[in-house]
């Protein structure tokens, strides 16, 4: 009888494995998204390889595709139920690691000799970081580059953008380009201008300004650079009338504005280019945006994070791993034109297919790239700033009154935050 006791002892510690739980159970992991439709299918089949590679995980995704992704992920941490492993808009990043929601990836990392993190850009490392800890990595990044349409350019005998381009030759262009007349089909704009929020920072950046000082406690909205770059895209709209005069909810008409054929430029970065695509006629490229004192453009990301909540830290890293592995980010970077975090794969895949448009522009970009402000309190002050640029916009103040105003409001804010 005791022999039999040793016997069923010893198969209950092997059906436990080393994972703490029986051998064959298998463990279902979240992964949250917020993807369209056709992103959604390559997540899923990623999900479908990664399991058939690690036949004892199950991965549910959870995808929210509309604007309000971010309000339901941070719905689902509040309510105790965060998912596994999540993808975050990089502006959530900072406030998801300062409320204790994500998990500090170092000591995964240290453990486990076979991921190389050297092989993602080291910028980008560094800008998910928070308070001593790695809390997330890139799922790709994104630049804003300049977009134009290679007909309308011949058409005007102009000669296409490059990287020597200012604000001068983007104005001339945008003057020649622009076609008047009464009958809309005929209507060109020689550009299409999103007034808000990160889509004017690069040129604020490009004039030498800046949005927040060194300390992050001060706004600079209403310094000089800030103020040229305002008053120059703004003169676009009212001086020069080279633009629509158009609204920030009106984002996708800009969009379609440009795949249409109604405007020679527009300003947008690798994310839009599925949409492009639809648009067999459509012959475009694209160029770095034109400089000022200096090239400027806004760097963003989407990042991967683990939940520090999540029963299954081991499997979560596995997933995590297999979702910025070289593969999942070539695949991305062909089927999705996602411009991948990892340096091997940029400058080896990615920039070896043929797209049929210039990519290097979106590799070296990320060479002068800038982040927005991203600290834990720019949601709650971000507004301020967006308010007076609807005003600027629609010429109901001007630059000046309305610069003026949000930096006194932002650095209030900042200051109360605090």
């Amino acid at each position: 009888m005791r022999r039999w006791r040793l016997l069923a002892i010893g198969v209950l510690l092997a059906l436990a494995g080393c994972g703490g739980r029986p051998s064959g159970e298998v463990v279902e992991l979240s992964l949250f998204t917020w993807t369209r439709t056709g992103e959604l299918a390559l997540n899923q089949d990623l999900c479908s390889q990664f399991e058939a590679e690690h036949p004892d995980i199950r991965v549910e995704i959870i995808n929210e595709p509309g604007d309000r992704a971010m309000e339901k992920l941070q719905t689902m941490i509040a309510a105790g139920n965060p998912p596994d492993v999540m993808s975050i808009h990089g502006a959530f990043f900072v406030p998801l690691a300062a409320n204790g929601a994500l998990l500090d990836l170092d000591p995964l990392i240290a453990e486990d000799p076979e991921f190389d993190l050297e092989d993602f850009y080291p910028e980008l490392v560094e800008l998910c970081r928070y308070s001593g800890g790695l809390y997330s990595l890139p799922r790709y990044t994104s630049v804003y580059v300049l977009f134009y349409n290679k007909d309308l350019f011949d058409a005007a005998g102009l000669s296409y953008p490059d990287d020597t381009w200012t604000w001068d030759d983007y104005l001339a262009a945008a003057r020649k380009l622009t076609v008047d007349s009464p009958d809309p089909e005929k209507r060109r704009f020689g550009c299409v201008i999103d007034f808000w929020g990160a889509r004017i920072y690069p040129w604020v950046w490009a004039a030498g300004g800046s949005i927040l000082d060194p300390t992050r406690k001060r706004c600079l909205l209403d310094g000089a650079g800030a103020r040229e770059a305002l008053q120059f895209l703004v003169d676009l709209r009212h001086k020069w009338r080279v633009c629509p005069p158009t609204t920030m909810a009106e984002r996708r008409q800009n969009i379609a504005m440009f795949t249409n054929g109604q405007v020679g430029m527009f300003q947008t970065g690798a994310w839009d280019i599925q949409q492009m695509k639809e648009a067999e006629a459509l012959r475009w490229d694209i160029a770095p945006l034109p400089k000022r004192k200096q090239h400027a453009t806004l760097l963003g990301m989407e990042n991967y994070a683990i939940a520090s909540g999540t029963k299954h830290p081991k499997e979560a890293w596995e997933l995590f791993k297999f979702l910025l592995g070289r593969h999942a980010q070539e695949t991305m970077g062909r089927e999705m034109e996602k411009q991948p975090s990892r340096q091997s794969v940029a400058n080896g895949p990615y920039l070896a297919q043929d797209a049929g448009y210039t990519r290097r522009v979106f590799v070296e970009a990320l060479g002068y790239a800038e982040q927005a402000p991203n600290i834990p309190e720019w949601d709650r002050i971000s507004h301020f700033i967006q308010e007076q640029l609807d005003l600027i916009w629609i010429g109901e103040v001007s630059v000046e009154e309305g610069t003026r105003k949000a930096a006194r409001q932002v650095t209030e804010g900042l200051q109360e935050a605090r």
